[in-house]
């Protein structure tokens, strides 16, 4: 997306595209993990977990292309407009996974999408400070 990495360091976009590769992998090992409990309780994961990557990625996407330092209001609005869109594109796969896909597990759904949404961020994070300081 077009910045590079330095050393062990990584910066905008970079880290962006990282995040969002991780929320996938990580949707993808919940989705395998869970059919232990069988297909209703892996499908559940997999998809709740699949709503919150494919929302971040597009939020990413609609944010950071294109984007120019020299123009932050401009990456502002864009960010709003981008996260406005990202908010009812997640209702709307939620819904669409919930009148969709029978049997479900609710719980499963909203957790691995949790899951998703606020671990991987926060691990990235983490270990991008530790290898910085």
């Amino acid at each position: 997306m077009g910045c590079r990495e330095t050393g062990m360091k990584l910066t905008g976009n970079s880290q962006i595209s990282i995040i969002v590769a991780l929320q996938f992998g990580v949707a993808l090992a919940i989705g395998l993990l869970l059919l232990v409990f069988g297909k209703a309780a892996a499908w559940s994961g997999l998809l709740g977990g699949m709503i919150a990557a494919l929302a971040n990625g597009y939020f990413a996407y609609r944010s950071f292309t294109h984007y120019r330092a020299q123009e932050p209001e401009r990456l502002a609005r864009r960010m709003l407009g981008a996260e406005i869109q990202k908010l009812f594109l997640t209702g709307l796969m939620f819904v669409l996974v919930i009148v969709y896909i029978s049997p479900l597990s609710i719980g499963l759904l909203l957790g691995s999408y949790l899951i998703v949404q606020v671990v991987v961020p926060l691990v990235v994070t983490l270990y991008i400070d530790r290898q910085q300081s």
